[in-house]
Formats: C-alpha cells, sequence, structure tokens
C-alpha cells in the first residue's frame, strides 16, 4: 500500500478539514431550498452505467462532465446566496479543462479545476475554439488550465480507477491505476508549487462512486469511497462548505498576498538598474509577471518574512521560483529572488516545510553559529524565522492518521542578502576545481571553528558568487555525531552525491568522511555532464553508467534506501570509470581524488558493517583492481584571488603523503578523508601547480543531449510506461534520461515491509530539493577576477537532486506514485 496515501472515516474527515458552520440548514431538498434554486437540480440521477437502467448509460467521460459541473456551480451559487450579509465570498467556479491545456510546458490538463471568480481571466477561451469541440450548453464550464489561479483540481474515471472500493484502501496495483494516481498527483504538485498554500484539496471520481483529499507536505489523507449518486448530499457538502471556508480553512497561506499595484510599480522602477550578472536571473523571475498580467504563470506576491531573533516582519515581493518545489511532500523548499519593499534591493528568499523536532537545527540558529565563529564564505541572513498566520503554520496531516510515526513540519522563510550564480555557469575547468576548493575551505571551517558538518554537499549546493555566502539547513553539530550510530532509516542529502558507503550500508552513521567524498562526486558529475569524455561514444551506455554511478535507488523490505553499485566500485579501485577526452589536467586531479578515497575506502571494516546492510541487499562487493589513468603535463602559472581559502591549513600537507594513482593498491590503506587536509591539499595544488584555461564548450550539457533517454532522479526509480507526464519544473532542468530498452521494474516494498505499487516513469518523488544562493569577495586587480563560491542549497538545484532527511519517514517512502518528475 503506497504509505504517502492515509484513509480516514468519512463524518471524520469532514471534522478535522471541512467542519462547515450551517448545521441543519444545509439541505438540498427542494422544499429547504430558496424559491430561486428549487427548480435547480441537485442529484445525479442521470449517472448510470448500467446499459439495463432504462437511462442512457454513459459511455464518455466527457458526458460524465456534462453532468457534474452544473451541479457543482449550482451548490457554489447556493453558498454564494446564503453568505449575503456576512463577510463576502468570492463566489467559486467549476471549469471543465479537459481538453485546454495552459500555455507553459505542462500540457497535462485536469478534468476539472475549481477557482475564484475574482481569477476568472486566465480560464477564459475565445467563443471559436470552444466551438469546435463542445455544445453549446457546455460551453460556459470549459476553460483553460491555469494551476497558479486554481483552488482545487478534480479528476473523473469511467474505466480504470486508481484508489480501489471498498472499505480499506487498497491502490490497485496495475499499470493504468499507477497511471492515474501519476496524473491525479501531478495535478496537485502543480498547485502546490505554484501557489503558497498550506494544503489543498482535491477530488477524485470513478464513475458513481467519490473521493475527497487533503494533501499537505506530510501526507495526502482521502475519504473512502462512496456512492455520490446514492448520497448526493455528501457530495455536495463538501462543495458548499469549500465556498464558505475562509480563504485560510481553504488552504492558503495568510502571510503571502498578489502584489499591490503599488509595489509592482516600485518594482519596476529598480528592475531598470544593471545589476551584473545576476541580472538575467532577476528579468526571468519578475518578468513572465508583468508580460502577462492577471493571466501569468507566475503572479506577483507580496510576502510577509517574520525574524525569529527581533519578531520583525519585512515584506518582499517575489515571482517566479529560481527553484521550483517539484515533490508534494517533505521540505518542499522553493528559491526565490525576491525584492526588498523597504531597502529597495534584491536577496534571496528560502520557503520551506522543516522538520518539526527538537534535533533540527533551524538556519537562524545555524547562521548566527557560523557567524560567531567567523567562519569565511558564508552568506549573510537578513531576516528568517518560523510562518505565523494566526497561529504558527505546521502540517496537520499527520495528526489525522492513526498510528502514525509521520513527524509534522513547521512553515519556515529565510532571507539571504547574497544572490549567487548556478555552479554550472562556471566557465572553465579549472574555475570549477577553484569554485570547488572555496566551498571545501568554507566547509573546513565551519567544521573546525564551529563544529557543524553540512550534510549535504550537491551541484545545487556550491554557488558562485561575489562575497561570502553559504546555507545550511541540514546540518549536524559536532556534538552529535559523538554517538556513532545511525538511529533513522535514511538520511541527509542529495542522493547523487551521497558517499558510496552510506549508499551500500544506509545504516551507518554518519561523519566527516562523508561529507568530504561528496565534494569529489560533485567534481565527477561535473565533469561528466560539461565537459567530453569516452563515456559519450555511446548513448546507451553513457545513460547506464550515470544511472548505475549517481542515480540507481532500491528500497528495502525493510525501508531502506540503497544502490549506485558503480560508485562503490569506483571508489574502491580508485578510478573514476571515465576518461576525458580534452584535457589531461582535469582527468589529473579527479583522478588523484579517486585515488585517495581509494586509500581511505580500503580501511573500512566491511565485516563490522554488515550491521548496516539492509536486509535483502547482497553482499558489498569486494575491492577491485584499480583501472585509474594517469595523465601528466606542464602547468600554466596563474594568479587567483587565494586569499579567499586559508593556504596555512594545507601547507603541512607533504606532497609525498597523497597517494598516488599509479601505485593506488601498492601503498599502504589509511584513513584520508578523516580530515580536510589532503583532498584539500589536492585541490590547492591543481590550482597553484597547474592552473589551466581549459574552457567548457558554451551551453552543452551531455545529460540534456540525451533526449531518448529516460532515466531516475535520485530515488525516482523508472519503471516503463508507456505515458510520461512531465512537470514544468523538471522540463525547466530536465536531467540524463535511460532509453525505454533500458527500463526495468522493481517492486518496491513499504518501510512497514507491505509491498507497494511499482515506480515508473512519471513517478512523483516525496522526496523535495535543497537550494539557495550568495555572491562573491572582492579580489585585488591582479589576482584572477572569476567569481567564488558559497556552499549552500542553491537557487538552481537540479531536477534529480533528491534530499534525503533524518527523522523523516514520509520523505522516504511516501508517494503518490506515477508521476514524472
Amino acid at each position: 500500500m503506497d504509505t504517502s496515501i492515509y484513509q480516514e472515516d468519512l463524518d471524520k474527515w469532514f471534522s478535522d478539514w471541512l467542519p462547515g458552520k450551517d448545521g441543519e440548514r444545509l439541505s438540498f431538498k427542494p422544499e429547504d431550498l430558496p424559491e430561486e434554486f428549487r427548480e435547480k437540480k441537485f442529484h445525479f440521477d442521470e449517472v448510470t452505467f448500467d446499459a439495463n437502467s432504462g437511462i442512457p448509460r454513459i459511455k464518455l467521460e466527457k458526458d460524465l462532465y456534462k453532468i457534474l459541473c452544473p451541479v457543482i456551480q449550482n451548490v457554489f451559487d447556493l453558498a454564494a446566496h446564503r453568505s449575503t450579509g456576512e463577510a463576502p465570498r468570492d463566489l467559486l467556479r467549476i471549469r471543465d479543462t479537459s481538453l485546454w491545456e495552459e500555455e507553459s510546458d505542462n500540457k497535462l490538463c485536469p478534468d476539472f479545476l475549481v477557482h475564484k471568480d475574482s481569477v476568472s481571466r486566465p480560464f477564459e477561451l475565445d467563443d471559436a475554439r470552444k466551438k469546435t469541440v463542445t455544445p453549446k450548453s457546455h460551453r460556459k464550464f470549459v476553460g483553460r488550465t491555469a494551476y497558479s489561479w486554481s483552488l482545487l483540481p478534480g479528476e473523473a474515471k469511467i474505466k480504470d480507477d486508481g484508489f480501489g472500493l471498498g472499505d480499506e484502501l487498497n491502490l490497485p496495483d496495475t499499470d493504468t491505476g499507477r497511471q492515474t494516481r501519476g496524473q491525479f498527483a501531478e495535478y496537485i504538485s502543480e498547485i502546490l508549487a505554484r501557489q503558497h498554500r498550506q494544503f489543498t484539496f482535491a477530488f477524485y471520481i470513478y464513475k458513481n462512486w467519490a473521493r475527497f483529499f487533503i494533501v499537505d507536505r506530510v501526507a495526502s489523507v482521502t475519504t473512502p469511497a462512496f456512492d455520490y449518486v446514492k448520497d448526493p448530499y455528501t457530495f455536495l457538502k463538501f462543495f458548499y462548505r469549500l465556498a464558505q471556508a475562509d480563504a485560510s480553512a481553504q488552504g492558503y497561506d495568510p502571510t503571502v498576498t498578489l502584489a499591490s499595484s503599488t509595489s509592482i510599480s516600485i518594482l519596476k522602477d529598480h528592475m531598470s538598474t544593471d545589476h551584473g550578472a545576476i541580472q538575467p536571473f532577476i528579468d526571468d523571475a519578475m518578468n513572465d509577471a508583468f508580460a502577462h498580467e492577471s493571466t501569468s504563470i507566475w503572479p506577483l506576491y507580496e510576502v510577509q518574512v517574520r525574524d525569529e531573533e527581533s519578531t520583525n516582519t519585512s515584506s518582499f515581493l517575489i515571482g517566479k521560483p529560481r527553484t521550483p518545489a517539484a515533490s508534494m511532500f517533505g521540505r518542499a523548499t522553493k528559491g526565490y529572488i525576491a525584492f526588498d519593499l523597504v531597502k529597495h534591493d534584491f536577496v534571496w528568499l528560502k520557503d520551506a516545510w522543516r522538520l518539526d523536532s527538537p534535533h533540527y537545527h533551524p538556519e537562524w540558529e545555524v547562521y548566527t553559529k557560523l557567524k560567531n565563529a567567523d567562519v569565511h564564505n558564508t552568506a549573510t541572513m537578513r531576516c528568517g524565522g518560523d510562518v505565523y498566520g494566526l497561529q504558527l503554520q505546521r502540517t496537520l496531516s499527520q495528526g489525522s492518521i492513526s498510528h502514525s510515526r509521520l513527524k509534522s513540519r513547521i512553515h519556515s522563510r529565510i532571507v539571504i542578502n547574497e544572490i549567487g550564480l548556478p555552479l554550472e555557469t562556471y566557465d572553465t575547468s579549472s574555475d570549477l576545481i577553484f569554485i570547488v576548493l572555496c566551498a571545501f575551505d568554507a566547509h573546513k571551517e565551519a567544521w573546525e571553528k564551529a563544529g557543524i558538518l553540512h550534510r549535504d554537499i550537491s551541484n545545487g549546493n556550491v554557488l558562485i558568487f561575489f562575497r561570502d555566502g553559504e546555507l545550511w539547513d541540514l546540518c549536524k553539530y559536532a556534538s552529535e555525531l559523538q554517538e556513532r550510530k545511525a538511529s533513522h532509516k535514511n538520511r541527509s542529502g542529495t542522493w547523487q552525491f551521497i558517499c558510496a558507503v552510506r549508499l551500500q550500508y544506509p545504516k551507518k552513521y554518519y561523519e566527516l568522511a562523508d561529507d568530504i567524498e561528496s565534494f569529489v562526486h560533485l567534481v565527477n558529475w561535473c565533469a561528466l555532464r560539461y565537459h567530453q569524455h569516452n563515456r559519450l561514444a555511446s548513448d546507451s551506455g553513457f545513460a547506464t553508467f550515470i544511472h548505475r554511478m549517481f542515480l540507481d535507488c532500491t528500497t528495502s523490505s525493510d525501508g531502506l534506501l540503497y544502490g549506485c553499485d558503480e560508485k562503490w566500485d569506483a571508489m574502491i579501485r580508485g578510478d573514476p570509470g571515465f576518461k576525458l577526452t580534452s584535457d589531461e589536467k582535469f582527468q589529473k586531479i579527479i583522478n588523484e581524488l579517486m585515488t585517495i578515497c581509494s586509500s581511505h575506502y580500503r580501511t573500512l571494516p566491511l565485516e563490522e558493517f554488515k550491521k548496516f546492510r539492509p536486509v535483502d541487499a547482497k553482499k558489498s562487493q569486494e575491492p577491485t583492481s584499480s583501472g585509474a589513468t594517469t595523465t601528466d603535463s606542464s602547468a600554466v602559472k596563474k594568479r587567483r584571488a587565494m586569499h579567499l581559502i586559508n593556504l596555512s591549513s594545507y601547507a603541512s600537507v607533504k606532497a609525498a603523503s597523497v597517494p598516488k594513482a599509479s601505485t593506488v593498491h601498492q601503498s599502504p590503506a589509511a584513513r584520508t578523508l578523516d580530515s580536510h587536509a589532503l583532498i584539500g591539499h589536492a585541490l590547492l595544488s591543481a590550482v597553484e601547480d597547474e592552473d589551466w584555461d581549459c574552457k567548457r564548450i558554451p551551453g552543452v550539457d551531455y545529460f540534456e543531449q540525451m533526449l531518448d533517454v529516460n532515466l531516475t532522479l535520485g530515488r525516482r526509480w523508472v519503471a516503463g510506461t508507456t505515458q510520461s507526464s512531465t512537470t514544468s519544473s523538471q522540463k525547466r532542468n530536465r536531467p540524463p534520461r535511460v532509453s525505454r530498452s533500458m527500463k526495468q521494474k522493481r517492486s518496491r516494498r513499504s518501510s512497514t515491509g507491505g509491498t507497494s505499487v511499482n515506480a515508473s516513469t512519471s513517478e512523483l518523488a516525496a522526496l523535495p530539493e535543497e537550494e539557495e544562493e550568495a555572491e562573491e569577495p572582492e579580489v585585488d586587480e591582479d589576482a584572477d577576477t572569476r567569481n567564488v563560491v558559497s556552499l549552500q542549497p542553491s537557487e538552481n538545484a537540479e531536477a534529480g537532486d533528491s534530499n534525503l532527511e533524518d527523522e523523516d519517514e514520509a520523505e522516504i517512502t511516501a508517494k503518490l506514485h506515477n508521476v514524472t518528475d
């Protein structure tokens, strides 16, 4: 059973989520209705699928739409009528959006969308288009899909059910069932990604059966399926209470409002100023709203950010996120370039749902610790804290689920003064190594001065910037790592960059070496993605290699995630598994980093580690002979902004102590990753002694070029389906994919041991991306003026970046299956 979907008793569901206020007044019998509504229809007697019923049976889904839309709209009209004299409610409207996609890269159309009458314009279609496919009586209901302006989605099926009937939740384990759940999850995910919501409702219909859903960042809670033809009262009660609820009860975040014309005017005035390298990103974030006005895919909002220390509240304008949340559950991090309405400058705003746990360190707490310890290359926080409306915004679904181990999440925001550039905007391979070295040095200082371990090193968390910067929302303190055990099933990090030993032994305690190794995987990932290498000779071979090295993920019967055997082999051998074809010096530093890692791996007590394995995982692979290649070339000296690096911290490392790739299995094994020294020395030596200028081919992304591939992202495993339904956020940051011939099916099991449905090409992961931003330091005129970095969850996390978090079973096992993400 899919562990993200929970079923609750019908009466309790309404009591928890839509209690209403009408009491006995809520009736849809003609004698109880106002006179002007007595002739309107509030039943579904025409809904029949029995050819012998005497009523024409419904053969097509669109015939069902024509019955449902008028009745639901009658309920909305009735609710508005009865609200007269109270605080005015915005009339709700039901739309048939099944044929009309929005003008974006998301082409999926829900069967129904409900919206407020005050935002009707995005849904409008010209009559000429409606006449081509819609009978006259139904034209007033049809509309264009507009996720950014929708209150909730609905889906109807008449052939294959996606959620099952009966008293117990029993999800159909069929291709069509998974596909239906995938489409449904996609609609919900888009609304949560586009809007600022605490939760959203949704409804699902299969023939004469209906379900209602509430979805927040922890789980999805559904009613049992009930017969809405026999019990129209229960069905219509949902829409009536929804229409009479205030915005907060409908799921909207009261601390976010549409931007006023005055605020927009101030923003436009300041956008005309040249903001240098970040100008294109500012334009991308704000211009969609200017271009499309009230029909924008990404409207401009005014967001309130409360500062935890001062309790003051500041206002910021945000538009299109640089990093949309691609999943429904988990942290759901969104990163925005924001405009400060008081100071009139641009900053970075991060919105996320942090884990409600005493073991979780809020970012503002960590920033204070880093600042007090004088850690360099860290961002400066302007304000940040938890989000309050009438009260602290906290998820509620976990409280509705009996016997649930799910933990609640708290809504939080943080604002950073600096805006950084994505790591992938680096120019040359030598720039990449210098950027990684700056981030590595920041990581070293945070550990040695403040006792903080980052635990999420990734391409999305290292940014190029112009001053100091960094974000630390998954960190652990050194004191918390002293107890050498792993108390939780799945750990923090971005799947592609998690160290190989933790992917093979997921119960293993976290230590400094795990973070240090992630920097090496980051370098290799960039080399494979943006530089020419021998793996490009075969698209299918390249896809297989990337999958096995960075993305392969299996869920064991005891609920543990493990995989990436190729990464384990590479660490043991000290061989990256590829060879660059046009950059020998870059290859040399890659080989050296891998050799250092291999020396460490040959010290691991594999017998002792067996207790950290998943119960049904295969035995760890033994060390194999090294296939590492070595290269050599002359060095060309070039000055850089070396004052950014604590050079003295690496000076004591002797070159002789660094293992050589050519003798990786001849030299004694040593725990080379227990400190920053050897990796830091290797990176520094490359920058100082082997400075080179091998440029990337502009705009080349070898993962993006693999157009016929379809590969899982992080823990999103690909199993074949014929339909691919990709989220708009995915399409903006499309990752590598494997060809259809490479797809496989795997049976997943829930954390409780029950078999769950297979994930697929359209699986929506429960794990979010982490992202944030920063700037760049001042440099001498004679020094290299290229950007340097901060280490932080970035603004441009890849679509495939799947972060795992301690104490968070919901993020690990919970998902609505079959949505491409």
